[in-house]
């Protein structure tokens, strides 16, 4: 089976890329292990007002990646959760993809000041925030969010709240919550939810094992290089057997130490875990990998190069995002119409 390429220049449309220098990435790559980001300098000490201290506090110390996952995980479970483990992950899902950045104590108490009941609503609202501008990713990561629209026991309810309370103490709009894509790349959050609520034997079974950060970290360096001219804007990274999207994580990284945007590029994704993938759809978005980051679900070693299903799954859903839009502005100017002429028929 042909490998996949590595670094392929590419037009508008992200064709199917040449071969020509190839490597096979590590399965799966996910961001573990992340060393946490630097923190800012702390603000000058305040004694009349050291109630703003404490506020400013609680974004200067994100918790680490595993400390993270632990939490989530250790909250689902002992609300007794059950086994449906994309409605945890959908959670962490949820407030990474929050559209409201920048202002993390605020939005942690909103959060927190929500019932169950609402917080479902949070997760439909955020998927259908995103759907419309990645219907692609969304799609694929449709299992993390699509559960929110169904039946619900009583139980779950509470799990979702408890878990949503636990992520929030582990500060994962901390993470996530920064306007600068840059700054919500340190840790993959997504990876250690995954792997914390998912059970040894079951990861053994999978095959699932997790590259640590830093390995993925030297692998960008040694395959992207340090020489911005290397690359340009056309060129494409992708992987294989990507888990959660680890080594990309180490790649746009790398990208931005050196001047240059991800945005640029063309990320595309192949994994083989439904859960893993749609973690990753929902990582390019936090990430600010750009619009030309695709995530395909499926077996890489038997179905080889899924690139140009990604493609057509892409076109596919953002022609019937097209559709829905189209149909509700439709039905918003009949309905407007309709208003007008009750209202001048009555003043008649």
């Amino acid at each position: 089976m042909e490998q996949l390429d590595l670094f392929a220049e590419l037009g508008n449309e992200p064709e199917p890329p040449k071969p020509q220098a190839s490597i096979t990435l590590p399965k799966p790559t996910a961001g573990q292990w992340a060393p946490a980001p630097p923190k800012p300098p702390q603000p000058a000490s305040t004694p009349e007002r050291p109630e703003r201290r404490r506020r400013l506090e609680y974004t200067l110390n994100p918790a680490d990646g595993a400390t993270f996952g632990e939490a989530v995980s250790s909250a689902w479970y002992r609300a007794y959760g059950g086994t449906r483990m994309e409605i945890p992950m959908g959670v962490v899902a949820t407030l990474a993809l929050w559209p409201q950045k920048g202002y993390a104590r605020t939005l942690a108490e909103f959060f927190r000041g929500l019932d169950a009941p609402q917080l479902l609503q949070c997760v439909r609202e955020v998927a259908a925030y995103w759907w419309l501008r990645r219907p692609d990713l969304i799609d694929t990561a449709s299992a993390l969010f699509s559960w929110a629209e169904g039946d619900i026991t009583r139980q779950e309810l509470n799990a979702v709240r408890d878990t949503f309370h636990a992520a929030l103490d582990a500060n994962a709009l901390d993470h996530t919550g920064h306007a600068d894509p840059e700054m919500n790349t340190w840790v993959d959050l997504m990876s250690w939810t995954v792997t914390n609520l998912r059970h040894k034997s079951a990861r053994e079974g999978l095959g699932e094992y997790h590259t640590p950060p830093e390995v993925c970290d030297m692998m960008a360096a040694q395959i992207i290089g340090r020489d911005p001219g290397e690359i340009h804007d056309g060129y494409s990274f992708l992987d294989p057997c990507a888990g959660t999207g680890g080594m990309f994580r180490s790649g746009a990284q790398h990208l931005r130490s050196m001047g240059l945007d991800p945005a640029n590029y063309t990320w595309f994704a192949q994994e083989i875990d439904p859960i893993a993938a749609a973690g990753c759809a929902v990582n390019m978005i936090v990430w600010g990998l750009g619009a030309k980051a695709m995530v395909a679900c499926g077996d890489t070693l038997h179905e080889g190069d899924l690139w140009p299903r990604a493609i057509e799954h892409r076109r596919a859903m953002v022609e019937r995002r097209d559709d829905v839009q189209a149909n509700a502005a439709i039905a918003y100017a009949i309905g407007r119409v309709e208003q007008l002429v009750s209202t001048a028929s009555k003043a008649a």
